[in-house]
């Protein structure tokens, strides 16, 4: 029988996918959101003039879609996870509002980037304060801004001796009237991360046996010196379509790029190993494309469903081919349920009233 805890083949670990993951739950709401704002209504399902309305909790499976095939690499891998997430908002009138992000994460099949088993790895927090937009009335278009913070309360932005990130948006936006709504979406994020040091930073080998040692995310933990990016830019397209009143169809790409510390003084070249490492070496940036689509189903006032796959690729592959950014080895399925917890408590209320 194939072991699960075999060595590790993806190019990224599981935190990258867990950001990732958070990315993307972030922009199927987001469009949602929009979607719901540009038909008129609050950004939030129902009509609550709560000031904590929105706040929901979500919880997801994820499977790597490599786990579906395991003929297909001479090591089988397997990915699969849940993850909770954690959702608060709280609004200030009808314009501007801060909403947070916060996920716990865990990993069923043996994991080689945790210290333990099953061990429970958290999220970065994110609080975000947000301008619900403004509508040109000729044109339809809606602009709408916010301004995240991230706060680094996972192992990995430790690691990176992170203090914070800064990273204001932008999105335009455009609502049809195609059944029960088109909505057409431009997002563009830049982000700048506050770091203490330029480097990772280990205090030691934590995990002394971290499968295929070749792979990056084992350098990531078994060495020192991996540059912290420093700045990046997120953007691309977002198309939500309701096909229905109560079911979404959002596909989401995302382009990201970016841009690492320059390196020390160095002489025209060093001998690293058996390779040599000279100044028109240098790659000072990373650049990570990011597909998303989903199916979203309002079963009830309060609780909702997604199914879908998302892929993030870097453009080149490990054998420095182009890949395939829509789908290939790093695209995950997943299933999602989100409760409405204000939604759930003014049910209640409104109930023991009458």
């Amino acid at each position: 029988m194939r072991s699960f805890g075999v060595f590790r083949q993806f190019s990224f670990s599981f935190w990258r996918l867990l950001i990732v993951s958070i990315v993307v739950w972030e922009t199927s709401a987001f469009a949602q959101g929009v979607t719901a704002g540009l038909a008129g209504g609050p950004v939030t399902q129902g009509a609550s003039a709560s000031p904590w309305r929105g706040t929901s909790v979500s919880y997801s499976q994820n499977l790597g879609v490599m786990t579906l095939a395991p003929w297909a690499e001479p090591h089988f891998n397997p990915t699969w996870s849940h993850r909770l997430g954690l959702f608060p908002q709280w609004h200030f009138g009808q314009g501007f509002s801060l909403r947070g992000r916060l996920f716990l994460s865990q990993e069923f099949t043996d994991s080689d980037t945790t210290t333990y088993r099953h061990e429970v790895e958290l999220s970065d927090l994110w609080v975000d304060a947000a301008w619900s937009g403004w509508t040109e009335q000729r044109t339809g278009l809606h602009l709408g801004a916010d301004v995240r913070v991230t706060l680094p309360t996972s192992k990995p932005s430790l690691a990176q001796t992170r203090l914070f990130t800064l990273g204001p948006s932008l999105n335009l936006s455009r609502r049809f009237d195609v059944l029960s709504g088109l909505t057409l979406i431009y997002t563009g994020r830049f982000t700048w991360r506050f770091n203490r040091l330029a480097t990772r930073q280990n205090q030691g080998p934590t995990i002394p046996a971290c499968g295929d040692v070749r792979a990056l995310e084992c350098l990531d933990f078994l060495n020192t010196g991996v540059r912290n990016p420093q700045a990046d830019v997120l953007h691309g397209p977002i198309v939500s379509f309701a096909p229905h009143p109560l079911v979404d169809v959002s596909a989401t790409l995302l382009f990201q790029r970016a841009w690492l510390p320059a390196l020390a003084g160095v002489p025209d070249s060093i001998a690293l190993g058996s390779t040599q490492l000279s100044p028109g070496t240098d790659v000072a940036t990373r650049d990570l494309v990011v597909f998303s689509l989903s199916v979203s189903w309002q079963a009830f006032k309060t609780l909702g469903f997604s199914l879908g796959a998302w892929t993030f690729s870097n453009q080149l592959g490990e054998d420095g081919r182009y890949q395939f950014p829509l789908f290939n080895r790093n695209t995950t399925l997943f299933l999602d349920a989100t409760f409405d917890v204000e939604g759930a408590v003014s049910s209640l209320r409104k109930e023991k009233s009458s």
